[in-house]
C-alpha cells in the first residue's frame, strides 16, 4: 500500500512544481528537454541591468539607494535620497525614479 502513496505523492509534487509554470502535467510531459546547457556570461546581465533600486526603512522616513554598475572602471556607484514621511512616498519615489533614468540614459 505504501507504493501507492509515494505515487499520489510523486504525483501531486509534478502537478505543484507544473502549476508554478503554469503548464499541465501533459504539457509538462510534452517539452522536450535541452541535451546541454546554455552559458550566460555576467557581463551582459550586469551590463545592461537598468535600475537598481533599494528601500530601506528608516525613523522618519525611508531611504533610497540606486545602484549603477560601470563595467569600464569595474565599480559600483551609489546614490543616496531620503524620502521623509510627511511627503508622498509613491510621488517621490517617481521623481527619482525619472532623473535618475534620465541621468543613465
Amino acid at each position: 500500500m505504501n507504493w501507492f502513496k509515494r505515487m499520489i505523492v510523486k504525483w501531486v509534487r509534478e502537478d505543484w512544481e507544473n502549476a508554478s509554470t503554469g503548464l499541465t502535467s501533459m504539457e509538462a510531459n510534452s517539452l522536450i528537454k535541452p541535451r546541454r546547457s546554455i552559458g550566460i556570461d555576467s557581463s551582459t546581465v550586469d551590463g545592461h541591468a537598468g535600475l537598481n533600486i533599494t528601500v530601506m526603512s528608516a525613523i522618519g522616513g525611508k531611504i533610497i539607494t540606486f545602484r549603477h554598475y560601470d563595467r569600464r572602471t569595474d565599480d559600483n556607484k551609489y546614490r543616496h535620497y531620503v524620502i521623509p514621511d510627511e511627503l508622498d512616498f509613491e510621488r517621490e519615489l517617481g521623481k527619482m525614479i525619472t532623473m535618475e533614468s534620465i541621468r543613465k540614459a
